[in-house]
């Protein structure tokens, strides 16, 4: 509480503290309420103390990764086979981009998308697939640039990334991003 003259003051009430005893206990089996000690503790641990117990648990979470790896990755590819600088995007931007692409062609600009449409995992052997084709990798984000480290580890050092994100709800135009191409190509 603020006092007339500005110096904050304290109020204090006192407090009542009902008997423990004295209060109604409602059944909510919907609610975490521990063991209250009618039964062993139910730990729950990814800790294995033998090695050849651990290495045999990380096997087979190696394995699960490789199959969801195998069915579960998405991706939409357009325009790479002979482009001049690959744009990677997903979401909003990844339409936006198609558009740019469009305004590119008009003046003899080749851009090609990788969509990502899942990001986890991530679709790195279509990054493989045409790092050797494009000059260079632009990674078009409404982000802080939290794809371009995987298009990064994706492309391994075979051409140059680049980035060009908005945050905060601002869209980037087509027009901006078509100046970013044109700035890449033009270095």
């Amino acid at each position: 509480m603020i006092m007339g003259d500005g110096i904050l003051g304290q109020m204090m009430e006192a407090v009542e503290f009902k008997d423990v005893e004295n209060i109604e206990k409602i059944d909510k089996p919907w609610a975490t309420t521990g063991t209250q000690m009618k039964r062993e503790h139910n730990t729950v641990t990814s800790i294995y103390i033998q090695p050849e117990v651990l290495e045999k648990h990380n096997q087979k979470l190696q394995t699960k990764y490789r199959l969801i790896e195998e069915k579960e990755t998405l991706v939409e590819t357009y325009n790479c086979e002979d482009a001049d600088i690959i744009v990677t995007a997903f979401g909003t931007v990844a339409r936006i981009v198609k558009n740019v692409i469009k305004m590119a062609q008009k003046e003899g600009i080749k851009v090609g998308l990788i969509r990502p449409i899942t990001l986890w995992p991530f679709p790195v052997k279509e990054f493989e697939k045409y790092a050797d084709v494009p000059k260079a990798f632009l990674s078009v984000e409404l982000n802080a640039g939290q794809m371009v480290e995987d298009v990064k580890m994706a492309v391994n050092g075979k051409k140059p990334v680049y980035f060009h994100g908005r945050m905060g709800g601002m869209i980037p135009t087509q027009k901006e991003i078509l100046e970013k191409i044109k700035e890449i190509l033009n270095k």
